[in-house]
C-alpha cells in the first residue's frame, strides 16, 4: 500500500474495483489506469483501489503496479458482485467526492481531476457529471453527447465512470443495490434524482472506455432495467399489472406507457427533475405513438 505524504483528506476520491485481473488477460489495461492516474498530478484526488480477494495472483499485482503510485490505497476482501465492491471503495474513501473508475477505463485527459476540483470546490453540487469519450480498436473516438438528466425515467443519462457524487449522499442512499449486477448505477440515480438531489453538467469529457464490459449485452441489461423499474414503480396503480417482460419491452423501445410517467408527474410530492423527466418522457411517448413503423 502506498501513501501520501499529505494527511489531509482530498477533495476526489477516484474508486476502482478489481478481481482476478491476472486471469483475464487485462494487467495492461489496469497498468493504465494507474499511468493515467499518475499524469492527472492532482493533490486533491486519491485512488482507492477495491480488489474482490482475488486468487490469481492480482493483489501481487495490484502491490507491485502502486508501490510507488501517490495518493493511492489498495484494499482486498471477499465482495458479492462489482457495485458491492464499489460500495465497498466508497467506505473506505475519504474525499468529499466519488468518482468510480473501471479497471479498463481511463480519465477522459491529463488535467481532468484538476478541471473537476476547481468546479466542485466553487459549486459543492450533490453531484457533477460530464461526457464520455469512447476508444475503438483502430484508435478512433467518439463522444458522448446525449447528456440530460430529463432522461432518467428511460436510460442512464449519462455514463457512470463520468459522474462525482457527494459521499455523503451515496451514504445517504444506501450506496449501489448489489441486487442489480448490471444497472445499479441507473438505480443509484433514479434514486438521486428522485430524492430530489441537484446535480450539474460540464462539458468536458470526464472518462475513456472501451465499450467493453457486462452492459454491452443488450438483453442483459433490458432484464436489470426491467428489475429497477419494477422496484421503482411498485405499488403504483399504472404498474398494477405490468409484468418484467413488459418492462423488459419498454426498455428495447425506448420509452415508457403514458400512464406510468404520468402517475409520476401527478403523484403528491415528485420532485422537479422527475417532473420534468416525466413531462420529457411524455413528449417522447406521444411522439413515437405516431411513428408507425416502430414496432411496439
Amino acid at each position: 500500500m502506498s501513501k501520501s505524504a499529505d494527511t489531509d483528506a482530498p477533495l476526489i476520491s477516484v474508486i476502482t474495483a478489481t478481481h482476478n485481473l491476472l486471469s483475464q488477460g487485462r494487467q495492461d489495461s489496469f497498468r493504465e489506469v494507474i499511468t493515467c492516474m499518475a499524469r492527472q498530478k492532482c493533490g486533491r484526488a486519491e485512488h482507492v483501489i477495491q480488489d474482490g480477494a482475488s486468487t490469481d495472483g492480482t493483489v501481487a499485482f495490484l502491490q507491485d503496479v502502486t508501490a510507488d503510485a501517490q495518493r493511492t490505497r489498495m484494499i482486498s476482501e471477499p465482495d458479492r458482485n462489482l457495485y458491492d465492491a464499489m460500495n465497498k471503495g466508497a467506505g473506505a474513501a475519504r474525499g468529499q467526492y466519488l468518482l468510480f473508475l473501471n479497471s479498463d477505463d481511463s480519465l477522459a485527459s491529463d488535467d481532468i481531476l484538476n478541471t473537476v476540483a476547481d468546479r466542485l470546490t466553487a459549486t459543492r453540487p450533490d453531484f457533477l457529471y460530464g461526457s464520455t469519450l469512447r476508444r475503438f480498436e483502430d484508435g478512433t473516438e467518439s463522444r458522448e453527447k446525449r447528456m440530460s438528466l430529463t432522461a432518467i425515467l428511460q436510460r442512464m443519462p449519462f455514463c457512470h465512470n463520468s459522474v462525482l457524487i457527494r459521499r455523503d449522499v451515496f451514504a445517504a442512499l444506501g450506496g449501489h443495490d448489489p441486487q442489480f449486477r448490471v444497472a445499479a448505477d441507473y438505480d443509484l440515480m433514479l434514486r438521486m434524482i428522485t430524492a430530489g438531489y441537484q446535480g450539474e453538467r460540464m462539458d468536458e469529457p470526464i472518462s475513456m472506455f472501451w465499450g467493453r464490459g457486462a452492459s454491452s449485452d443488450t438483453d442483459v441489461t433490458a432484464r436489470d432495467y426491467a428489475r429497477v423499474w419494477m422496484k421503482y414503480y411498485d405499488g403504483r396503480k399504472a404498474a398494477r399489472d405490468l409484468t418484467e417482460e413488459d418492462f423488459c419491452r419498454f426498455y428495447h423501445r425506448g420509452h415508457m406507457p403514458a400512464k406510468l410517467v404520468l402517475g409520476r408527474l401527478i403523484e403528491p410530492g415528485t420532485c422537479a427533475g422527475i417532473k420534468a423527466a416525466a413531462r420529457h418522457s411524455l413528449w417522447k411517448t406521444t411522439r413515437r405513438s405516431v411513428q408507425f413503423w416502430r414496432s411496439f
